[in-house]
């Protein structure tokens, strides 16, 4: 699957949720991944690597990663554009 989107353990940020609503209204096949923020998971070295922010959301396509629920909507925007 080209796509992993990593938010928090409770889908208690409207922030992921954007980034999520914005995959599934685009149809674009997507794993989910749940960081557990309360335990610290996203200061953890292999999550912390990847996340600019060590927050979330960040996103995943391939090997390519994004934090920041703004740049990966305009991301997924520019990449995958609606067709009219």
């Amino acid at each position: 699957m080209p796509f992993t989107l990593f938010v928090d353990r409770q889908f208690a940020s409207p922030y992921a949720m954007s980034a999520y609503v914005t995959l599934v209204e685009k149809g674009l096949p997507f794993a989910l991944v749940t960081i557990n923020l309360a335990a610290a998971a996203n200061l953890r070295e292999e999550y912390r690597d990847r996340s600019l922010t060590a927050r979330v959301p960040t996103l995943a396509h391939d090997a390519f990663y994004l934090s920041e629920s703004t740049a990966i909507v305009e991301y997924l925007e520019e990449v995958f554009p609606v067709k009219t």
